[in-house]
């Protein structure tokens, strides 16, 4: 900004309490200076409090938040002050980017590396589209010729190419600041409690000296040694020390499973039945608490068969662990300590999010346990002990993406600990501790998982090296389902040999799609891989019941 606010793009890359958020904080204050104006998008909602705490109290007064859960008056009276420049900072996920900002001169996408900030439009009777914000936050930049900075501590693959292919500059941020030398500051993490709300001001001490603090070092814990050794529990013996010593220590933990429930799914002994939901055709998730099985797929409850439907037997066993076992097992290890759970079934009510948040941060609780919830942005400085139930979860799923998440998850969630002088450890939990995606994220490495993972996605012709196109196609009718998406499959071939497609296309499928059925339909799926894949689709007619889903970012 030191020559006048321009469209430029860049990519912050920083470890985790690098102080990235110092950097955006700087930024606003530039572009404000200009009479400009600034648009920060954060992946969650869960997010946004901690914040807007920041924010509003650096510029009390000027900044506001646009998110799903303000009613829809809320969400007016909001619009129209923006609209009307009352606001000069506006926060919020997603949908935030169509706020009306006359002045914008800074848009910051925070943990741009983020799977939500793609709008999900699959659903059947969703009458939205798919896109990508931060691609349409380029977009917008350019048109408002405003500042772009995307950050994260591990970008997207698609970033970090662009990046190395000139489309992004890259500012690094290699060290951790030590941000919290003495107690946690309550005040910085405090809720806001209402759109225009702001706290105390919050300049940056700029004459106090930047002290540098190292990453939490990370126990890789070998599960198959643990059995071999005789412990059959979900905590391995290291994890299990650990909780105990931190929390004698008057500190607290993070404790990761990225999967809610109590068991993953019920089996009859006899026969091998396994409970599902006749819509979805997934496994039913034991929820102790409500004594119900859920589909988490389309959130259809079911009580707990007393005897198996196939065979009649009552010799039914629960098997797999969620987040709500793992808060039972704490318990029984510790049971003075105070557990607070945050996944998407503790938080479905409005204000659930800022409440647990609140309790954590206030220390009525010494022990939260989560989801990947728990992985995003939160700056926590009394976590010195984070603890990866099982780190494997999602990494061997039929999606190339499946190790890059694998990566992020690991490094953001290790992230937690440490952010004090009082330092932090980790221990993650696998079986299989020689994945390059699980050693990268023990050494805090992102160079080496990138080099790594780029071989992989160039040998097979994945993103970012090619783009892709995902054409879902729903049907009540299996056989329907079926032969239409064959049906399409030939219309595609045909036209690529026409159109001299041929080399460089590749058209996989059909086949049913990960999670073949969903809420009653059936679903068939087509990939198209190439270096532009919509002049494929360009003109073609598309029948009724098809979704079309350009650079995904799942393929399941």
């Amino acid at each position: 900004f030191d020559d006048g606010i321009r469209h430029s793009e860049f990519l912050l890359h920083g470890v985790t309490g690098s102080g990235k958020t110092e950097i955006y904080l700087r930024a606003i204050d530039a572009a404000l200076a200009r009479n400009r104006q600034a648009l920060v998008l954060v992946p969650e909602i869960a997010l946004t409090p901690q914040t807007v705490a920041r924010f509003a109290g650096r510029f009390p007064g000027r900044v506001t938040v646009i998110h799903s859960e303000l009613s829809t008056g809320e969400r007016y009276d909001v619009w129209r002050l923006v609209r009307q420049g009352e606001f000069d900072i506006v926060i919020g996920p997603r949908s935030a980017l169509f706020a009306p900002l006359a002045r914008l001169g800074l848009i910051i996408i925070d943990e741009e590396h983020e799977s939500s900030y793609k709008q999900n439009a699959e659903e059947w009777g969703s009458f939205t589209v798919f896109y990508d914000a931060r691609a349409v936050a380029t977009q917008l930049a350019a048109i408002t010729q405003s500042a772009l900075i995307m950050g994260s501590a591990t970008p997207s693959m698609e970033s970090y190419y662009a990046m190395q292919q000139g489309r992004l500059t890259l500012l690094e941020m290699p060290n951790r600041v030590l941000g919290h030398r003495e107690h946690v500051a309550q005040e910085q993490v405090e809720v806001a409690p209402s759109p225009a709300a702001s706290v105390p001001q919050d300049q940056p001490d700029h004459a106090q000296p930047t002290v540098y603090a190292e990453l939490p070092p990370v126990e890789i814990v070998d599960m198959r040694q643990e059995l071999r050794a005789g412990n059959r529990s979900i905590f391995s013996r290291s994890l299990s020390a650990e909780l105990q010593t931190t929390l004698s220590a008057g500190e607290q933990a993070i404790l990761f499973l990225n999967r809610r429930g109590t068991a993953t799914f019920i089996m009859c002994r006899d026969c091998g039945a396994v409970s599902e939901c006749p819509l979805c055709a997934t496994p039913l998730t034991y929820h102790e608490r409500a004594q119900t099985l859920i589909c988490h797929h389309c959130n259809r409850r079911y009580p707990i068969p007393q005897t198996c439907p196939e065979c009649d037997s009552k010799r039914i066993k629960f098997f797999g662990s969620g987040t709500q076992r793992v808060e039972e097992y704490v318990h029984q290890i510790v049971p003075q300590a105070r557990v607070v759970r945050w996944d998407a079934d503790s938080v479905a009510r409005k204000g659930q999010h800022a409440a647990i948040l609140r309790e954590f941060v206030e220390q009525r609780a010494d022990v939260m346990v989560g989801t990947q919830m728990i992985a995003k942005g939160l700056d926590l400085p009394m976590v010195t002990l984070v603890g990866v139930v099982a780190a494997d979860v999602g990494l061997y799923l039929p999606d190339f993406r499946s190790s890059e998440r694998t990566f992020q998850l690991l490094t953001q969630v290790a992230g937690r600990a440490g952010r004090s002088a009082r330092g932090g450890r980790v221990v993650v939990q696998t079986y299989t501790p020689e994945h390059y995606a699980i050693q990268a994220a023990a050494q805090h490495d992102y160079a080496a998982f990138y080099a790594r993972e780029l071989l992989f996605r160039e040998e097979h012709g994945y993103p970012p090296v090619q783009r892709m196109a995902r054409l879902i196609f729903w049907h009540k009718n299996e056989a329907k389902a079926q032969a239409e998406s064959e049906r399409m499959a030939l219309v595609l071939r045909r036209r690529a040999e026409g159109l001299l497609f041929r080399g460089d296309l590749d058209i996989l499928g059909p086949a049913p799609a990960f999670f073949s059925r969903y809420r009653g339909y059936f679903r068939w799926q087509i990939l198209l891989r190439a270096e532009n894949p919509s002049a494929l689709l360009a003109g073609l007619d598309i029948p009724f019941g098809w979704r079309i889903d350009i650079d995904p970012v799942s393929v399941l």
